[in-house]
């Protein structure tokens, strides 16, 4: 059922064509810093909008956004070396306050594979399995985005008032990832520095897209009141969630993917690689014993969508960082 919704809400997309004050959004996107080749067709109304909120300068003096710190070139980290090399947070809207973490990637941390279920990151677990009790399966460098947070911790309800549709087609973006949206740069203090929730919402509301993406994707008005804030805001992170877990954010487009799904037999030595390359996956998989920690599946590196990562945090032994 909610994969022939998502099919009738992709199709409707097409009717976007017939208002005027929606044209700009049809051919924006792909002009926007930093954003993915995709074409605009291929995403879902929800999808877009979230593009439209991560590439827009939601921020205090309105010169920053997610993607000031999260840079498509370099895997969605930051991408200003000088900052990486001596200050390695990133110093936030407002010039002088600078941010207490580096950012994480944000791709490939959970993703929709052919038939539109969500892979990747666990939802936090306070018990790992095989190890002693310890948290593994957060979105952030400290774990704090657990996978449950809106719902179960914020007492947000995202799909309040609306026709059940959308529960059954978005309830699979809720997670560690739309946690990490809600979290939220946007109105923290260190970083795009908003002052409150309304006025992100009412930002939003300003922009060319805002509106009407927003009617879109959720069969609503967009009318930031004090009164429904909560849910709208939460909404834009399933939004952003939506867009951060599609095939647009997350291409699987790396020289090991592009060899592998070109190779004759699909196996290890790879016919696009080199032999040095290829003597480094037996490494990997072998003496170096790099697969311990550095594995999705137990597949020897040939699984369509590995990532290269179980999961678990682990006490490598570095001194803790203040």
């Amino acid at each position: 059922m909610s994969k022939i919704l998502n099919g009738i809400m992709l199709k409707k997309k097409k009717k976007i064509q017939h208002y005027s004050a929606v044209m700009g959004l049809m051919f924006g996107v792909g002009f926007l810093p930093n954003a993915a080749n995709a074409s605009d067709q291929d995403l879902t109304y929800l999808e877009e909008m979230g593009k439209r909120l991560f590439f827009e300068k939601i921020s205090l003096s309105r010169n920053m956004s997610c993607s000031t710190c999260h840079t498509a070139d370099t895997g969605g980290t930051n991408g200003d070396s000088d900052t990486n090399l001596v200050q390695v947070a990133v110093t936030g809207s407002d010039g002088v306050m600078v941010g207490n973490l580096k950012p994480p990637t944000n791709k490939y941390a959970q993703f929709l594979n052919e038939v539109g279920d969500p892979e990747g990151l666990k939802l936090f677990d306070v018990a790992c399995p095989g190890f002693a009790p310890a948290p593994c399966g957060g979105a952030f460098w400290n774990g704090r985005a657990e996978g449950d947070l809106i719902e179960t911790v914020h007492n947000i309800d995202v799909f309040a008032g609306l026709n059940s549709k959308y529960e059954t087609m978005y309830k699979k973006y809720l997670g560690p990832v739309a946690d990490q949206a809600h979290a939220s740069p946007f109105i923290n203090p260190l970083e795009q520095a908003k002052d409150d929730k309304f006025k992100v919402c009412t930002q939003v509301r300003g922009t060319t897209w805002g509106r009407q993406l927003y009617q879109y994707a959720w069969g609503e008005h967009l009318y930031c009141s004090y009164r429904q804030v909560d849910e709208i805001f939460a909404r834009f992170a399933v939004a952003l969630s939506a867009w951060q877990m599609s095939s647009d954010n997350n291409r699987f487009d790396s020289k090991r993917d592009i060899a592998l799904k070109h190779d004759e037999d699909g196996l290890f030595d790879l016919d696009g690689f080199t032999d040095q390359e290829n003597d480094g996956h037996d490494l990997f998989y072998g003496q170096a014993r790099c697969f311990f920690c550095h594995q999705s599946g137990n597949d020897q590196g040939v699984g369509k969508f590995e990532r290269y990562t179980n999961d678990f945090y682990f006490n490598i032994g570095v001194p803790r960082n203040h």
